[in-house]
């Protein structure tokens, strides 16, 4: 979902933006109010391919053997120059 793009009203959508301020994203129904909330990439990742949020026992079974606190930026340096663009 892109930042212009909208859930229907009244639908749950998770998400690892931290820009999900009321209405943003999700707007109320008349039937029930539109939740957006904020969970980690693997949790994202998981809620997608199962489309819907996963139970604490297939959390902990996908995410076995990631050490999801450790990361490390690439040592090298990822810099390139630019391509220029050929106009058309």
């Amino acid at each position: 979902m892109s930042n212009q793009e909208k859930a229907e009203p009244g639908d749950t959508v998770i998400a690892t933006s931290t820009r999900l301020f009321q209405g943003r994203v999700v707007a109320d129904s008349s039937e029930k109010k539109g939740e957006s909330l904020l969970g980690s990439t693997p949790m994202v990742v998981l809620s997608c391919i199962l489309g819907r949020f996963p139970t604490l026992e297939e959390y902990k079974e996908a995410v076995e053997g990631i050490n999801l606190t450790s990361f490390a930026p690439p040592s090298g340096d990822l810099a390139r120059p630019a391509i220029p663009l050929k106009a058309v």
